[in-house]
């Protein structure tokens, strides 16, 4: 069965292999571009503000993680409904679900973001900032909260573009953002020489500057056009929202995981142990995670779309591709930092014992994300077709049910060396859920064929 557009509807008529190249490499090949700017991120703060500047990054990344969460997963839930209805043929009711959606998480953005810039010094402490860092913390909260609410409504502009088949243009925008934002560092660090505070404009230019994606839908001629209208359907808004919590407490359980592992490591180490892991997880895992990440948003309208048109078999195969082909560029990535551990770190800083420990431990920490980022594609597939539930289930479990407990558990029973081991052991038990659900979805897929 198909939908009746589907003459003009390339996501229930191209062959799914190349229709997933299309979508979710060139999704990420705009993320290159953000990889590209994470890395150099990394380097000029390493080397512009040493120990401390990472060491402030590291804690600060949970607010980054929340833009992330929040902002990331209302775009997947907003646009996941609005494909549903264009693969149905609703045009009217794919656009009210966009419009309500990019007004409802404005007003939202802007009231978190007031509160937290408000509460700036005491969140700080929350977050682990302990001496120079804690002031640095401090300011680059209160630059960065100016940026979040469009880092918020960036984030769902961009999927959007996806929807509206405009895949190039969305790379685009991610590319040139990444080159603005990189550059605005660059010279806030080392000509206009503003310290942390470059960082946090930084941070927010990185993603405010996908508010741009927004452009084409200002067009009154454009079937997904924007218009002021604040008078929300809330049941299909409540659903987007419902949907979107999988990708939220995926992210939000890695924010309370790195969290966990600031303040253990702050216990039992110190800022170099915290700058080490912020190098780990906010770089190196970072640019790892991005893959994913481009990955299933490029997967997630595709199979919405063939969900909407009962194209099981379509579903079937996009699903096997996506999975194997995230596991394929994941694990390329990784071998490239083990085998160059040492000489990558060096790049990102001078200090001799952040490399050491970033070296030694960042091999063992991710050295299993190309299994257990299997979780998260199939978290991603199960949003994009509805089925929150399990969703939400996948999107806990490698972070929030495995990881953390296990930080605490071997920090407490193996000191600080153990710490490191609690994210391989959360990616394995991961992806083991991730292969017995696939099967069992395959399974499902073929029946209903």
């Amino acid at each position: 069965m198909q939908s009746e557009n589907t003459q003009t509807n390339e996501f229930e008529t191209k062959n799914v292999n190349q229709l997933f190249l299309k979508y979710g490499f060139v999704t990420l090949a705009g993320m290159f571009a953000q990889c590209v700017m994470v890395i150099l991120e990394a380097i000029i703060t390493g080397n512009g503000l040493g120990a401390e500047g990472l060491a402030t990054v590291s804690i600060i990344m949970p607010l980054e993680l929340i833009n992330d969460a929040i902002g990331t997963g209302l775009g997947i839930g907003i646009t996941t409904i609005a494909a549903q209805y264009k693969g149905q043929g609703k045009e009217e009711e794919a656009r009210k679900i966009w419009n309500d959606g990019v007004w409802f998480t404005l007003i939202f953005s802007i009231i978190l973001a007031t509160l937290i810039a408000v509460f700036a010094e005491p969140v700080a402490t929350a977050l682990g900032a302990r001496g120079p860092v804690k002031q640095m913390s401090i300011q680059f909260i209160r630059v960065f909260m100016i940026s979040y609410p469009f880092c918020f409504v960036g984030q769902i502009g961009i999927p959007m573009l996806r929807v509206d088949e405009k895949p190039g243009l969305a790379s685009w925008i991610t590319a040139i953002a990444a080159l603005i934002a990189i550059s605005e560092l660059y010279w806030g660090i080392f000509i206009a020489h503003i310290g942390i505070i470059a960082s946090a404009i930084y941070y927010g230019l990185s993603i405010a500057l996908f508010c741009f994606s927004f452009v084409p839908f200002f067009k009154s001629t454009n079937k997904y056009h924007l218009s002021f209208d604040l008078k929300f359907n809330w049941k299909d808004l409540k659903h987007a929202i419902v949907l979107s919590m999988p990708f939220i407490l995926i992210t939000l359980s890695s924010a309370a995981y790195n969290w966990i592992m600031n303040l253990v490591l702050g216990h039992f180490g110190n800022n170099y142990d915290i700058a080490a892991f912020g190098l780990i997880n906010g770089y190196i895992f970072y640019v790892l995670n991005m893959i994913t990440t481009s990955l299933m948003q490029g997967m997630q309208p595709i199979a919405s779309d063939n969900y909407g048109a009962k194209l099981n078999s379509r579903l079937a195969q996009l699903l096997k591709v996506s999975l194997i082909s995230n596991i394929v560029s994941v694990a390329a990535l990784t071998a490239i930092f083990a085998a160059f551990a040492r000489p990558i770190t060096s790049i990102f800083t001078t200090n001799s014992q952040v490399v050491n420990i970033t070296a030694t431990s960042g091999i063992v920490v991710v050295g299993l994300t190309a299994l257990g980022s299997s979780i998260n594609m199939m978290s991603g597939y199960y949003q994009a077709v509805g089925q929150a539930g399990i969703s939400t289930f996948l999107g806990t479990l490698k972070f929030l049910i495995c990881a953390c407990p296990l930080a605490l558990l071997l920090a407490y029973t193996t000191g600080i060396k153990g710490i490191w081991f609690a994210q391989p052991i959360a990616d394995i038990i991961s992806f083991a859920v991730a292969l017995f659900l696939l099967v069992k979805e395959l399974r499902k897929l073929r029946k209903k064929n």
